[in-house]
């Protein structure tokens, strides 16, 4: 069990190392587990893959190997003392109006051990797929929080192509339209198998069978047709695209990953009308229970038109959107790192206008624990945290009495706190919306 590994994780940061802080404000399932992490990093090949970056002069496109790293963090037995610090470091994204630096590196620093050993046991699995121009480790804030909870967290590495490198913007979006889902796909497939083939090492403690599979935008995207929604053949953008590219994952193909148990979407793409990649027939075919996350002033995707959009498609999905009010599009991946902090244009790319950013990474952990603990680990308490008591936060009631402080106290099912949302400080539930749709019963809509 995770519990004997019961270490302060102060005592396990190298002298003068930065830990990556859960703000005291932060809600009650924010919190690290009491696991150690590990991380790895390894390469995954697909052998036999359409290169939209190589046409093959008649109108098609060349056949060959892709290569996927992935980045995969992990409940790890108790490293040496000062062993959990790390620092992950990525290229810096290619950036509109602004020559990209191919030298440039960003970093975050992080709480795992690079290579520590696998704890014991069979952990659940999530897939995590990065938005357009974005890197595996952007979401390691996330990945460290949930494999020191009892998960593994296998991030995809898509290696999206810089529009100059590709010859255009449009070239280097085709090829995320084309591989998004099905490097998604080829991850899971690959994962699962080493998981029942393996004796030692990480994979040989992966629970493939119980998974989830989260996206944020444009891997959002993939995962919505990873889930079982086929792409609509007369959608603009996918008539552009020769058919034999998409082969497989057409409405008409019906073709979800096999087993999913629940799927993450934040900020998804492809809802938006100008943009719209499926079907209402299409998106009812996702069961999986769902989980989006978006801001509900996401100006990328389209909140009202797009995300809602979405979320009342799926009719077959127990489905929650959770949205963070005054928030645009960047409610996913970690902060902006500490040596372009002073940097507005990389501000906008990884930070929001209204929102602290520890402040959104903090909700996250929380709502996203509840929900993975609930539909993988099957801790049924955690609906609770959930089925919140007011959809609008704001609404929520505290009653104390006179002169009476609450302290560092969180909200319980309850009691007097029970018409809080459970988990979240006094005064500090504020500014978000928690939105529940049951799924279609006899061709009805869901209820809210």
């Amino acid at each position: 069990m995770i519990g004997r590994w019961m270490i302060g994780l102060l005592a396990l940061i190298a002298p003068g190392a930065v830990m990556a802080q859960i703000p005291a404000d932060a809600p009650e399932l924010a919190a690290r587990g009491s696991a150690p992490v590990g991380t790895q990093s390894l390469v995954l090949t697909d052998p036999d893959r359409f290169d939209v970056m190589k046409p093959d002069g008649s109108g098609g496109f060349m056949r060959g190997v892709r290569t996927l790293p992935i980045e995969i963090w992990y409940p790890a037995i108790a490293a040496a003392k000062g062993a959990q610090h790390i620092i992950y470091t990525m290229p810096a994204p290619f950036l509109g109006g602004r020559k990209s630096d191919p030298n440039l590196r960003l970093s975050f620093s992080g709480n795992a051990a690079r290579g520590a050993a696998p704890a014991a046991g069979r952990f659940p699995l999530v897939v995590l797929s990065h938005g357009y121009n974005n890197r595996a480790v952007g979401f390691s804030d996330l990945a460290e929080n949930l494999a020191s909870k009892g998960y593994v967290v296998v991030a995809i590495e898509h290696g999206d192509v810089d529009p100059a490198k590709a010859g255009s913007p449009r070239a280097s979006f085709l090829q995320v339209l084309v591989d998004r889902s099905a490097d998604q796909r080829f991850v899971i497939a690959e994962v699962a198998r080493r998981a029942s083939s393996m004796r030692s090492g990480v994979f040989a403690h992966i629970d493939a069978a119980n998974f989830a599979l989260a996206g944020y935008s444009m891997g959002g995207y993939g995962a919505i047709a990873s889930a079982g929604a086929g792409y609509d053949a007369k959608s603009p953008l996918i008539a552009m695209i020769p058919p034999a590219l998409l082969a497989g994952s057409m409405e008409a193909d019906d073709r979800p990953v096999p087993g999913l148990k629940a799927l993450i979407l934040f900020g998804p793409w492809g809802g938006a009308p100008a943009t719209r990649m499926w079907t209402p027939a299409a998106m009812a075919k996702i069961t999986a229970p769902t989980l989006l996350i978006d801001g509900n002033r996401d100006d990328i995707v389209d909140y009202k038109g797009g995300v809602q959009w979405l979320r009342d498609a799926m009719e077959a999905s127990d489905r929650y959107l959770l949205t963070y009010r005054e928030a645009r599009h960047n409610i996913a991946m970690n902060a902006a790192p500490a040596s372009v902090a002073n940097d507005y244009i990389y501000i906008d790319k990884f930070d929001e206008p209204v929102w602290r950013k520890d402040r959104i990474l903090a909700i996250n952990a929380h709502m996203i624990t509840a929900f993975l603990d609930l539909h993988l680990k099957g801790i049924g308490e955690r609906a609770s945290y959930l089925n919140v008591p007011t959809a609008i936060a704001d609404d929520g009631i505290w009653p104390l009495k006179d002169g009476a402080a609450s302290g560092a106290s969180v909200a319980q099912p309850t009691g007097p706190t029970a018409t809080y949302w459970r988990g979240f400080q006094r005064r500090w539930a504020l500014g978000l919306e928690l939105d529940h749709q049951s799924p279609a019963k006899d061709g009805a809509h869901g209820t809210r």
